[in-house]
């Protein structure tokens, strides 16, 4: 009984010191809404929170940057990997806490951009066509 009166009081907590619009985006996107302690946040603005009276698997979750009210433009592919690495439990430790180590070979990450217009991806080829297409206007070959 405390653990439910302690999450209903966490929860009017958070209700009284977040924005209602986050709340409601929330609400839109999951269908539950959640409390819990801010863990981080990264260079897309991105927000991380966790709350181990959660389940375990559902204790941990991300707040994208900008709210989705009528369609979902938030991607997975903005999480960072250093973030992703704790958001799937390969590490209790966020990337506060122990900063990933510097590999010149790494490149800076971005988003996957394949479904937009402008990012979308074209096949091209450089080899000739094996079959010519038919044209009924083409006048006959004799051989």
């Amino acid at each position: 009984m405390t653990g439910n009166v302690g999450s209903f009081f966490g929860f009017l907590k958070k209700m009284a010191t977040t924005p209602l619009y986050y709340t409601v985006n929330k609400y839109v996107n999951c269908n539950e809404l959640r409390y819990g302690e801010l863990v981080g946040r990264e260079q897309f603005g991105n927000e991380y929170y966790e709350n181990n009276g959660y389940f375990l698997g559902r204790n941990r979750w991300i707040q994208y940057n900008r709210p989705n009210w009528v369609v979902l433009k938030s991607d997975p592919s903005e999480v960072p990997p250093e973030w992703h690495r704790w958001l799937h439990y390969m590490t209790d430790d966020t990337p506060i806490d122990v900063p990933p180590v510097d590999q010149k070979f790494l490149m800076e990450h971005r988003a996957n951009l394949t479904g937009t217009f402008a990012e979308r991806y074209t096949p091209s080829t450089t080899t000739k066509p094996k079959i010519e297409a038919w044209d009924p206007n083409a006048p006959a070959k004799i051989e």
